[in-house]
């Protein structure tokens, strides 16, 4: 029963577990492959920004040597309009993709010399002012100085972006050389960009995704270009309100794109759903613009979730199935185990209910044995004693005398029967006392001497004369050993042997499994036909013989069992069919006789 109950644990643990690590696996597979789409998205976006940003800075690049180019001119550092106007305008030329809008010169107050293109708009000159000083300073002179990106009308980022690029043009380059001087500036060169022809030209080319958008800001986290939040646009970072925080919870990314110079990440923005980036920055100078190339996430990981969709749905029909063998399993091995427990019950009930009527029975015995007792036991004390009586007056010679001694002998008959009875009933006095087992065996075989030589049966003895004496009934043990000796000499059809081994079993030894003993063992074997196995189970219950019904009753060894338990021992029956049977029985030598 223990061991049914253990399956069905293991089957529904194992089914449970099963269920488990394969649910976990399906997470962690799916996660793998969704971290590994979003890093390969990432770096896709960061190869494609870094793309744009080297064609931004080469083109930036080509037009800052044009400048420096056109500041050599010596009748230009002199602010000759002639000379200023011929070169300007044979420059300008070049320029047809309208990336600059505008060129001019200016004296070293920023004041308007000569304008070639488009009118400058209202924060030109103004930014130059401001930044005159930083311009002169001598590590500056050489360089291209920019200016922020602003819009071309005030206030409005949807009238275009443009940023300007400044170099001075110094009247003598070679007092550079002296550091103790400080060299003359006689204006400045400007070129007025197109930052929305940038954009036109480098980004908007980008082979993005549907789902991915560019978006720039510059060293002092203004926002200078976005396709579709155009009214976030020229807004910093740095100067955060509440109305920045309904949709953003933090900065902290965009804080991190101004200090590092490429890398990848992802924020949320308000209700939208998460996004992934990557971002590289342009080094201009004085100024830092940041590009960065962002997507929404469930986009990327669409298409990986609508085939893990169709894995997922296998992996739920392959753990429904499981479950359902499990549960298969379960609902078989609990029924097998409820039919198990059925039949046992069946078969317990049906043990009461035969040891119930064997209790019957034995109890109608039990009140019959009184009543069986006197009714037999009185008239054949009478028959044996008008026996004796009638033998005593008769001669030895009489003819009447052989009949009776067949009468004495029959009537002792059947007071042996009835004792018989007494003793099955145990209402036979118990009287245990100190007897020598060595002295009871040889008794015993003494007197069932005619019936071993009238078989032709050999006894032999394997026991010490020295034995300790054990406490018993001797009448009754008597009985035990005359029963085993006689049932030992019905089971030859011949001449046969048996043996009777008695021995000392000391603390240690074991007579059966887990019980530490002391006492002495007595075996009783012979060589003679044997036990049937069927019939094994069943010798030692009341009424049950295998010889002929007038040749036994079947209460020999279920008495001698009795008598064994009253004794506190036990007995136990080995046996071979054609080979033999051994008794053992086994009396304690700590037996205080109750």
């Amino acid at each position: 029963m223990r061991r049914i109950q253990s399956n069905t644990f293991w089957i529904f643990t194992g089914t449970i577990a099963f269920m488990v690590i394969f649910l976990f696996a399906i997470v962690k597979i799916y996660n793998l492959t969704l971290n590994e789409t979003q890093n390969s998205h990432q770096l896709q976006q960061l190869e494609m920004a870094k793309a744009a940003t080297i064609g931004i800075s080469t083109y930036l690049d080509h037009i800052v040597e044009d400048m420096h180019l056109f500041t050599f001119v010596p009748e230009i550092k002199s602010l000759n309009r002639n000379v200023i106007k011929s070169n300007v305008d044979l420059i300008f030329k070049h320029y047809e993709e309208e990336a600059v809008r505008a060129i001019f010169v200016t004296n070293s107050d920023a004041k308007l010399i000569y304008l070639k293109g488009e009118k400058l708009p209202f924060w030109a000159l103004q930014v130059i002012k401001n930044q005159i000083e930083l311009i002169k300073k001598p590590k500056s002179l050489h360089k291209c100085w920019y200016s922020q990106v602003h819009p071309n009308s005030e206030g409005d980022p949807e009238s275009g972006m443009s940023f300007l690029t400044v170099i001075p043009l110094i009247q003598n380059e070679n007092t550079l050389l002296q550091t103790d001087s400080v060299p003359k500036i006689n204006g400045f060169v400007g070129y007025l960009l197109n930052f929305d022809m940038l954009i036109k030209q480098f980004i908007e080319p980008l082979k993005l995704s549907k789902s991915d958008f560019a978006w720039i800001i510059d060293g002092n986290g203004r926002l200078i270009f976005h396709p579709t939040h155009t009214e976030m646009l020229l807004r910093n970072t740095k100067e955060q309100t509440s109305e920045c925080f309904d949709c953003h919870s933090n900065f902290e990314v965009q804080n991190r794109m101004l200090v590092e110079e490429s890398s990848i990440g992802e924020y949320t923005i308000g209700d939208e759903p998460t996004k992934i980036m990557a971002y590289v920055s342009i080094e201009l100078q004085n100024e830092k613009w940041i590009l960065a190339i962002s997507t929404f996430l469930p986009e990327v990981t669409a298409n990986l979730r609508s085939k893990f969709r169709l894995f997922f749905i296998l992996g739920i029909v392959i753990l429904a199935a499981i479950f359902s063998f499990g549960l298969s399993l379960y609902y078989i091995n609990s029924k097998r185990i409820r039919a198990e427990e059925a039949n046992r019950q069946a078969e317990q009930m049906q043990q009461l209910q035969q040891q119930l009527n064997q209790a019957s029975k034995l109890a109608s015995i039990g009140e019959l044995v009184d009543t069986v007792a006197h009714e037999i036991n009185t008239p054949a004390g009478i028959i044996a004693a008008q026996a004796d009586a009638v033998l005593l007056q008769n001669k030895p010679t009489d003819t009447n005398s052989e009949e009776l001694h067949i009468i004495k002998q029959q009537t002792k008959r059947i007071s042996k029967y009835t004792r018989t009875l007494l003793s099955y009933s145990k209402r036979i006095h118990f009287n245990p006392k100190p007897t020598s087992l060595p002295e009871l065996l040889d008794e015993c075989v003494y007197l069932l001497g005619h019936r071993f030589n009238a078989k032709k049966v050999t006894v032999k003895k394997n026991y010490p004369a020295n034995l300790p004496k054990v406490l018993l009934d001797r009448g009754q043990m008597e009985q035990v050993f005359v029963n085993l000796l006689n049932n030992a000499v019905d089971a030859f059809n011949g001449p046969g042997e048996i043996m009777i081994d008695a021995k000392i079993i000391h603390k240690g030894s074991t007579f059966e499994e887990n019980q530490t003993i002391e006492g002495i063992k007595i075996d009783i074997t012979d060589n003679g036909e044997g036990i049937k196995e069927a019939d094994m189970n069943q010798i030692f219950e009341p009424f049950f013989s295998t010889k002929l019904p007038t040749e036994g009753t079947g209460l020999g060894l279920y008495i001698s069992k009795s008598i064994i338990q009253r004794h506190h021992g036990k007995i136990e029956v080995t046996s071979t069919v054609n080979k033999g049977t051994t008794f053992k029985i086994f009396l304690l030598l700590n037996f205080k006789g109750n």
